[in-house]
């Protein structure tokens, strides 16, 4: 059982009714100060939905040879998980923690037992099929970009899911590997487009962070990228 505080901070994303949510927040689980084992391949990401309380990860969806096919940006107050567990041992997500996160996680057996009892779980379960519906699309279309592109966009998404301080350079914790693990491109070619960013001054490498020194002119790289879906130079807040 969680407190009253994080119970106020979860969005359900559908009216439930009192009864159900009372029995959801019996079973929720607070996890905090994830390390990297718990986060790849676990429990976290195929067995369970999470709210995210806190911080920003990217999710990723490997084909069975490791090869990255598609990737998007959670952030605070959003879901994500498998509650379908037909097939367990499937386990093609990986999660790359971005930001310290905070989550709300409801473990596969404890949400399956409550449906057995209550039919109105499967009307939640539709809503958080939805909610990030959008995002998976969005991600599918930049993924026939070229690298510049795919780069750039991924910079961008996390930069829409950052508290901006007003001032304050945008930085983002995130190594040229991760980025590589991310979006399927390979060292050698994000570390080019990341040298071109640079010399074109639109970021910049600094202890370990990627500054997004000129959001508008990353923006303007996407100019001619389809974004009707989901464009994330609109979410950031300057």
């Amino acid at each position: 059982m969680i407190g009253s505080k994080l119970f106020k901070a979860i969005n359900w994303n559908t009216v439930l009714s009192a009864d159900l949510i009372e029995k959801l927040l019996s079973v929720a689980q607070l996890k905090t100060q994830l390390t990297s084992s718990t986060m790849d391949g676990s429990r976290i990401a195929h067995q369970g939905a999470s709210f995210i309380v806190a911080g920003t990860v990217t999710i990723c969806l490997q084909t069975p040879n490791l090869k990255t096919v598609n990737n998007m940006v959670m952030g605070k107050g959003d879901w994500f998980g498998n509650y379908d567990s037909r097939n367990s041992l499937y386990t093609p997500f990986f999660i790359t923690e971005i930001d310290a996160v905070t989550l709300i996680h409801f473990s596969n057996f404890d949400l399956h037992r409550l449906a057995q009892d209550n039919l109105e779980i499967y009307k939640w379960f539709h809503s958080l099929s939805l909610e990030s519906k959008e995002k998976w699309l969005q991600s599918q279309l930049m993924m026939s970009e070229n690298k510049l592109k795919r780069v750039v966009y991924l910079l961008l998404e996390l930069a829409a899911h950052i508290p901006l301080i007003r001032g304050e350079t945008p930085k983002i914790a995130l190594s040229q590997q991760q980025i590589s693990q991310i979006t399927g491109i390979s060292r050698q070619r994000v570390n080019e487009v990341i040298k071109q960013l640079e010399k074109e001054k639109l970021v910049e490498i600094k202890r370990s962070c990627i500054y997004l020194t000129n959001l508008t002119g990353l923006g303007r790289v996407l100019d001619q990228v389809d974004l009707s879906i989901r464009d994330p130079r609109l979410m950031i807040t300057h």
